[in-house]
């Protein structure tokens, strides 16, 4: 009785403890706003991605600028231009950051849309406007006029289809803590009704590496995932992927450390176990 009991509680805790694990960092990594920006903020160095960025934020930037019919016909190439070498602007990395926190803001916000505002009605929101802001100022310097900078600049990414993700995604990120309570408990029940606890911490870390090894895999084909899934949009196209590749790479980091955590456990059930047979 007391090894079915201490089995149980053994794929209790690592049932739990591997749910736990990608909760958490939902929680730190998505739906918290410094470690969403944390995570999406080194693409901005990403010279692939921003490559790609400038190519479509300059269709953004052309159909939101509005300039004096003398100098219209000018207009295309100078947003090329400039949306080109937008990350040598010397505000870039502040309005990459602005973007980044007010499109969390859209998409996290459990406030109602006001009247004329435009509702959320897709996974993700961006809002690239301080990006187009950026491009307008230096338009504007560059033609010498006063080019108007849109307040908001708003791209769905995804669709209604898929905005009740970011409901899950926020319910899956606030359950980590008591899974991760839960799972310790089961894990000490495991440890105290075992007859041989030396196994049953062996067991416990096996199945932390398997379950680490399977979270890791399927982060790995994740990306792949994302991008059969078009937006229609090339900015929602591009950010999709590029931060899909970017969380899939530091959740894998996070799949490490429970690989590492289910070796320790494993190494170390095996010698009590060992020990416990050479007293005997």
């Amino acid at each position: 009785m007391r090894t079915a009991g201490s089995a149980f509680f053994v794929l209790f805790a690592l049932v739990l403890g591997l749910v736990a694990l990608p909760s958490a960092w939902l929680a730190s990594h998505v739906v918290a706003e410094d470690g969403f920006v944390e995570l999406a903020s080194p693409l901005a160095s990403d010279a692939g991605f921003t490559g790609t960025l400038a190519d479509a934020l300059s269709e953004e930037a052309a159909a939101g600028v509005e300039v004096p019919a003398g100098v219209a016909g000018v207009l295309e190439p100078v947003v090329r231009e400039v949306t080109q070498g937008i990350t040598q602007l010397p505000n870039f990395d502040s309005a990459w950051q602005e973007t980044l926190r007010r499109s969390h803001a859209l998409t996290f916000s459990d406030q109602e849309p006001q009247a004329g505002e435009t509702s959320a009605a897709a996974a993700f929101t961006l809002d690239i406007a301080p990006l187009v802001r950026l491009i307008t100022n230096e338009i504007g310097g560059q033609l010498g006029v006063d080019v108007p900078a849109p307040g908001q600049t708003l791209v769905n990414v995804g669709d209604a289809n898929q905005q009740a993700v970011v409901e899950r995604v926020q319910a899956a990120a606030n359950l980590w803590p008591a899974l991760t309570i839960a799972a310790g408990v089961g894990a000490v029940l495991a440890l105290l009704l075992a007859r041989r606890r030396s196994t049953t911490l062996a067991l416990l870390g096996l199945g932390i590496l398997i379950g680490g090894a399977a979270l890791w895999l399927g982060a790995s084909v994740a990306p792949d995932l994302v991008d059969h899934v078009a937006d229609g949009n090339a900015v929602a196209d591009v950010f999709k992927d590029a931060l899909a590749e970017r969380a899939a790479s530091d959740f894998q980091e996070w799949c490490l450390a429970a690989l590492a955590a289910g070796i320790l456990l494993l190494v170390a059930g095996i010698a009590g176990r060992l020990l416990s047979g050479s007293r005997r």
